[in-house]
């Protein structure tokens, strides 16, 4: 067998292991940020809104922090194969990992002319623990992103170098300049695709000045120089646009931890203590770390952390010293921490996922410790004048060889357990709060779980723990405030959304949430100042400009209304509900082909829409379609037994057809639902002749 099918048929072995450790991942649901970013983000659902990604209007509807364009493209595409079903974004997931791990082996072997190290390198690349949370989180894809592109950046970049030569330069037309600049160029357009995946591409250019200092060629020094050029070129263009040309203008300066810049750098090198222990024991592995504050030099902690970190300096340059490719792949290990290392303030000070690129470095320095006592890479000086190993070679190969093989199963056993732990919200924060029980995060997320799972007595219970934890919490006031809501305790609700945006002043959800309590209690003027506070915030979600217009709608100001459910289509066209609220108006103001074609369009949309249904019926009539009318009456009330409306209307259809026990057992409903309903114009009179008010009275 050639050298190269041996080398694709490796190849072809990892991306089977790849699938076999994360097989168990694709069939999980949607977790943690994936419900913001993927489930409730309108944005990626309209095809109309792809042009937009490369406008300032991007940061306002699809509720991104950061300029990472590529990421947001990913979705739209999986969004246009898969929906809303989770099992194709986690295959998409897992297949970017796998495609990663073939590149890493890739770059690996041009870096060291070695297919058991690249393979070994890749092959614990594809199965540390340390990978999981960025292959099983959909809305951290930018990480698996970032690495993909910088490797294929590094790839393209090493070739242009060895196009130069192998041994010696070549004659300047044979060709290979122009090979060397499109492999540059390619390259460069990698590291492009790497920056607007994920800013922290940015320390690319590092890892081509240790490449330059630890392996480079001596005679290239000026073209060395022109691929810097090329890379700040790029890194300035990145800039510009994600700074200037396209700058969230809501982007809010996150504070160093604790508010210190000291406080923040001496708990800095606890994590990064921490994630190097994880490299060879990943085994506290966890969604949302709650780093401990080093406040004083002479905490313990803190002192443990620096010894260990000067003792891996020492190994490190040990290692430098016996082979620089290793130390290589070491130094890229902490130059991949760099964007991290909150030196510019970041939102979590500490993640798993940020670990996805580094753990690249160290699997690099582990692929040639175990690589080299493979078939082939046995050291010159371990063999015999019969070109054979001697026994003590013989020997540490089989040491190797068993502690590799441990290596690997242990890691492979602990990512296939690591990857159960996403399976949904439920077994996700529970795990969570079993480990953390004092973790406010988790409460309040279980406490959403519950809300949605129409559990609302012990999501309450989880929101309420979750408040005592931490007091100054403004998402689990906010989560509790909207749980009040449904409870009917409208005025707890109010003050709970008061002390959300009271420690959070931006919290536009908050605001948005406040907006509809004062709906419910027909404080209109306040409701409508409320929604604006929250579009000021740069909440443009369909649901905030249906909601203003129903206020407005509620006003009688139905210019405002249908302005309003206009801008909640403009931002996702398939928003059922603002159809039927615009087939409402327009039935009002008798404009009935437009009022007939929003109410279609809002079924089409959702079937079982049970507003439009009765929408649509009351237009039906309004043209004196009483059998179509009925229909859709019937079809609303189906959609939703709750839905009183859709009962009144058809209960004075049955009356007015003379169905007098048809409309009095849809009747009955209303008054049950609410008694003021009897004060209605024309109501009380059809309910006194059916007997329903004396009946109402005895109950």
């Amino acid at each position: 067998m050639s050298k190269s099918k041996a080398f694709y048929l490796l190849l072809l072995l990892l991306v089977v292991i790849t699938f076999c450790v994360f097989l168990n991942a694709i069939p999980n649901g949607f977790v943690y940020d994936d419900i913001s970013v993927i489930e409730e983000n309108y944005f990626i659902k309209s095809p109309g809104n792809l042009p937009k990604i490369f406008s300032k209007e991007y940061f306002s509807l699809s509720n991104e922090l950061s300029y990472r364009p590529v990421v947001t493209l990913s979705y739209f595409l999986d969004y246009a194969v898969w929906g809303l079903n989770p099992f194709g974004y986690h295959l998409s997931n897992v297949a970017i990992h796998a495609f990663n791990v073939l590149m890493f082996c890739i770059l690996v072997n041009n870096l060291v002319k070695s297919r058991s190290i690249a393979f070994f390198a890749a092959l614990i690349f594809s199965i540390h623990p340390c990978v999981t949370e960025a292959v099983n989180a959909i809305s951290y894809r930018e990480d698996l992103l970032v690495a993909g592109f910088s490797f294929l950046s590094c790839i393209f970049l090493i070739k242009s170098l060895k196009t130069c030569s192998k041994d010696k330069p070549l004659p300047a037309d044979d060709g290979s300049h122009l090979r060397k600049g499109v492999f540059l160029i390619i390259g460069l357009l990698f590291y492009m695709l790497a920056l607007f995946s994920k800013e922290s591409a940015i320390v690319l250019p590092v890892f081509i000045i240790l490449y330059r200092l630890l392996c480079g060629i001596p005679y290239l020094k000026r073209y060395y120089v022109k691929i810097l050029l090329g890379y700040a070129f790029v890194s300035f263009f990145f800039i510009l646009v994600r700074f200037s040309l396209l700058k969230n203008p809501r982007l809010v300066s996150v504070a160093y931890y604790e508010k210190s810049f000291w406080i923040s750098g001496m708990t800095m090198v606890k994590v990064v203590a921490y994630y190097v222990k994880q490299m060879f024991l990943p085994i506290h592995l966890n969604a949302d770390y709650k780093a401990i504050p080093v406040r004083t030099l002479s905490d313990m902690s803190f002192l443990i952390s620096v010894f260990f970190l000067v003792a891996v300096g020492v190994i490190v340059f040990r290692i430098i010293k016996h082979s620089r490719i290793q130390g290589l792949f070491a130094l890229c290990f902490f130059a991949a921490l760099l964007p991290v290392m909150n030196i510019i303030p970041i939102g979590h000070i500490m993640a798993e996922r940020y670990l996805y690129l580094p753990v690249a470095g160290f699997c690099g320095v582990t692929g040639c410790v175990i690589g080299r006592w493979f078939p082939g890479n046995i050291p010159a000086g371990s063999r015999t004048g019969l070109f054979l190993p001697d026994r003590q070679a013989l020997k540490r190969r089989a040491g190797i060889i068993a502690i590799a093989a441990v290596v690997v199963i242990s890691f492979a056993l602990r990512t296939v357990l690591r990857n159960n732990d996403w399976r949904d919200e439920y077994t996700f924060w529970t795990k969570i709060a079993k480990e953390q029980p004092d973790n406010h995060d988790a409460h309040n997320n279980l406490g959403v779980f519950y809300y949605k799972h129409g559990d609302l007595d012990r999501a309450i219970g989880e929101l309420e723990r979750a408040v005592l934890l931490k007091n100054d919490y403004p998402e689990g006031h906010n989560s509790l405030g909207t749980m009040y809501i449904d409870k009917g305790l409208t005025d707890k609700a109010i003050s709970e959304f008061s002390l959300a945006i009271h420690y959070d002043p931006a919290s536009s959800y908050a605001y948005y949430n406040m907006g509809n309590a004062y709906f419910d209690k027909n404080a209109l003027d306040e409701c409508i100042v409320f929604f604006n506070k929250a579009i000021q915030l740069n909440m443009h979600k369909p649901q905030v400009f249906n909601n203003l217009g129903s206020a407005y709608l509620k006003k009688g100001n139905l210019d405002a209304a249908i302005a309003q459910y206009r801008k909640a289509l403009y931002i996702y066209p398939g928003y059922a509900e603002a159809h039927s609220n615009l087939g409402f108006i327009y039935t009002e103001t008798n404009r009935f082909e437009e009022a007939l074609s929003e109410l279609k369009k809002a079924l089409r949309l959702n079937p079982d829409h049970a507003n439009a249904h009765n929408n649509l019926g009351a237009l039906y009539c309004r043209q004196g379609l009483w059998d179509l009318a009925e229909m859709e009456f019937l079809s609303s009330i189906r959609a939703n037994p709750r839905n009183i409306g859709a009962r009144k209307n058809l209960g004075i259809i049955y009356f007015q057809q003379g169905k007098k026990q048809e409309a009095r057992e849809q009747l009955l409903h209303v008054l049950k639902d609410d008694i003021n309903h009897v004060n209605e114009p024309g109501f009380f009179s059809i309910a006194e002749q059916l007997g329903l008010v004396k009946i109402r009275e005895d109950d």
